[in-house]
């Protein structure tokens, strides 16, 4: 007779998704990372450097000129000391076979909105493709492919 091995594990009390959840929801922290429809990149290597941990999750959001909130767009996930070149490639340069989205960010900025960013650092670097595909579960993110 097999015997199937299970483990239940009570997402809310261990993996503390409501923390990373409402981290991403908060509209306070955003960073901005552009001006005058131009993305300062310097402002991410500098949070990055300073950080006492590596993120591994990001948002992308943008803000309309006469709004107050961001809106979440885009949430992603790489290994913590690739998150700089992935950030690159959404917001400065990209290669054709990313899915990269620097042509929906230089569109927001042409049509004169702002462009922040969201990190989150979990540990261990593993659990991040799990809190990544629960947020593209339960937010809404008009630029995210996969769900």
């Amino acid at each position: 007779m097999n015997k199937i091995g299970r483990l239940n594990i009570p997402e809310n009390e261990i993996l503390k998704y409501s923390e990373v959840e409402k981290h991403f929801v908060d509209n306070r922290n955003v960073i901005k990372v552009s001006n005058n429809g131009i993305v300062d990149f310097s402002i991410i290597i500098d949070l990055i450097k300073k950080a006492e941990a590596n993120p591994n999750i990001y948002g992308i959001l943008i803000k309309k000129p006469n709004d107050k909130n961001w809106i979440l767009k885009y949430i992603g996930q790489r290994k913590s000391k690739y998150i700089k070149d992935r950030l690159r490639q959404h917001l400065i340069k990209k290669h054709e076979k990313t899915g990269a989205q620097l042509k929906r960010v230089n569109n927001e900025l042409k049509n004169g909105n702002e462009i922040g960013i969201k990190l989150f650092a979990v540990e261990p670097d593993e659990l991040r493709q799990f809190y990544e595909q629960k947020l593209l579960n339960n937010l809404e993110t008009l630029w995210n492919k996969h769900k």
